[in-house]
C-alpha cells in the first residue's frame, strides 16, 4: 500500500484508472488458457495424444462446471472485500497450472489442468475485474468496462499468436511452459500495486459524483432474484456464451478443416480479438448513452451476422469477415451484461449477484463446447452446430427486447 499511496499522491490521474490497468492485465493473461489460446493447442495435442474432439471438449466443459460450482462462494468473497486477494492468488495459480499443461500425457491430467485453468479464466479473473471496475467507476462505468474488456481482447490477440509461434518453433509442451511464465511476469506485480477493493480503501473520492438513482438503486440478492430483468440478463448471457464458446474453442480446428493453415488461422483469430477490443470500447460507450435493452438485443443481431458469415466461410477473406462480426459481438457479450448488472442492481451485493448468475454463463460455455465437439465427431463437420447457434440467436433477440431496468424498494 505504501507504493500505491505514493503513486496516488504524485499523480493527478484518478487512481481508478490504475486499478483498471491492474484488473485489465489480469484479464489479459487469463487468455493463456482462454478459448482462442486453447484452440491453438487442440490439433497438435489431439494428434500426439490421440484425443478425440469430444474428449478435449469434455475437459474444457469440466472447467466450466468447476467455475459454476465455485461462482457463488467466490461472489461472497468479492462482497466481503477480498477481491484483491482472489485475483492475486488466481494469477499465481493460473501461471502454475498453465506451465503444468506441458506435462499432460493422458486424459486425467488433461481434465484436471484444463478444469483449473478454465475455472480461473471463467470465474475469478473475469468476474473479479468487473466487480472491481463497477466499484471504482459510476458515471463512466460503460467506458471503464469497455476498456477493461479491451485488455481482455489484447490477450485474445497476443496469446494465440504466441502460442502458434511457440508451437511451430518449440512444440506444444514448451509453448505451455512459456505461456505460464508470461502470465506471472505480466500481471502479478501490477495486481499487487494497483488493485484495491474500492476508492475508500485508499481514502479516495469518486472521479465523478454518482447520480442519485445510482446511489439508491442497490438491490439485495433476494430482491434481485425476484426481478424479470435479472433472469433475462443471466439467461441471455448464458446463451451468448453457449454459441460463442462453441465456436471460439473450435475456431482454429474449424478453419483448418476448411483448408486454412494454422498460421492463417492465428491471423483470423487475431482479427477476431482486435474486433473484440474495438467492440468492447464501442459497446461500453453505447451503454453510457443508450438504453441497455437495445444494447443487449443488438449483441444478438451481431451474433447472427457473425454465425451466418462463418457458415459460408471457405476462404481466408470470408474467414476474416466472419471474424470481424464475431469479435464485435463478443465485445458486446463481455461488456453489456457487466454494465447492466451494476447499473440495474447496484454494487452492494454485486459479487453475490454475479456469483449466483454466473453459472448460466459457465453452463452455456460448457454445453456449447460439447455440442460443437460431439457434432463434429458424428458428422465430421461443424455446420449443424453453427446452424443451431444461428436459430437460437434469433429467438434470444426477441427474448432480450423484454429487458427493462427494475425499480429498487429503496426509492
Amino acid at each position: 500500500m505504501f507504493i500505491s499511496n505514493k503513486i496516488r499522491q504524485k499523480s493527478s490521474i484518478y487512481f481508478g484508472w490504475y486499478v483498471l490497468v491492474g484488473a485489465g492485465l489480469v484479464q489479459l493473461v487469463s487468455n493463456a488458457s482462454g478459448s482462442l489460446g486453447l484452440s491453438m493447442f487442440i490439433v497438435p495435442m489431439k494428434n500426439e495424444l490421440n484425443f478425440s474432439m469430444t474428449l478435449f471438449s469434455g475437459a474444457i466443459s469440466s472447467g466450466s462446471i468447476l467455475a459454476a460450482i465455485i461462482a457463488i462462494p467466490i461472489g461472497f468473497l468479492f462482497d466481503l472485500k477480498k477481491t484483491r486477494y482472489v485475483l492475486i492468488f488466481s494469477i499465481i495459480l493460473m501461471g502454475i497450472a498453465t506451465y503444468a499443461m506441458s506435462y499432460v500425457n493422458g486424459w486425467i491430467s488433461l481434465y484436471i489442468l484444463v478444469a483449473i485453468t478454465r475455472m480461473l479464466f471463467s470465474t475469478p479473473m473475469m468476474i473479479g475485474g468487473a466487480v472491481i471496475t463497477a466499484k471504482w467507476f459510476v458515471v463512466e462505468r460503460g467506458k471503464a468496462n469497455g476498456i477493461l474488456y479491451a485488455f481482455h481482447s489484447v490477450g485474445m490477440i497476443i496469446f494465440p499468436i504466441l502460442a502458434s509461434i511457440f508451437i511451430i518453433n518449440f512444440g506444444w509442451r514448451q509453448a505451455w511452459e512459456y505461456l505460464g511464465i508470461i502470465v506471472v511476469l505480466v500481471a502479478l506485480v501490477p495486481a499487487i500495486l494497483f488493485i484495491y477493493e474500492e476508492p475508500e480503501s485508499l481514502g479516495i473520492k469518486f472521479s465523478s459524483k454518482p447520480k442519485d438513482d445510482e446511489e439508491n438503486n442497490n438491490f439485495s440478492v433476494q430482491d434481485a432474484l425476484k426481478t424479470k430483468s435479472l433472469w433475462i440478463i443471466s439467461i441471455g448471457t448464458g446463451i451468448l456464451y453457449f454459441f460463442h464458446s462453441g465456436i471460439n474453442t473450435h475456431q482454429a480446428a474449424f478453419l483448418q478443416d476448411r483448408g486454412i493453415s494454422l498460421g492463417l488461422s492465428s491471423l483470423v483469430i487475431s482479427v477476431n480479438a482486435i474486433s473484440t477490443g474495438i467492440g468492447s470500447i464501442v459497446w461500453g460507450l453505447i451503454c453510457d448513452r443508450v438504453n441497455i435493452k437495445y444494447a443487449f438485443s443488438s449483441v444478438f443481431i451481431c451474433s447472427m451476422l457473425a454465425i451466418i458469415a462463418l457458415i459460408f466461410t471457405y476462404n481466408i477473406f470470408l474467414a476474416i469477415l466472419a471474424s470481424v462480426f464475431f469479435g464485435f459481438a463478443m465485445g458486446g457479450m463481455l461488456t453489456v451484461p457487466s454494465v447492466a448488472y451494476a447499473n440495474f442492481f447496484g454494487v452492494n451485493s454485486l459479487g453475490k449477484i454475479r456469483g449466483i448468475t454466473h453459472p448460466f454463463s459457465t453452463a452455456g460455455a460448457a454445453i456449447g463446447v460439447m455440442v460443437s465437439g460431439i457434432i463434429f465427431d458424428i458428422y465430421d463437420s461443424y455446420n449443424i452446430a453453427f446452424w443451431i447457434y444461428f436459430i437460437i440467436s434469433i429467438v434470444m433477440f426477441v427474448f432480450s427486447l423484454f429487458l427493462n431496468k427494475p425499480i429498487s424498494k429503496n426509492k
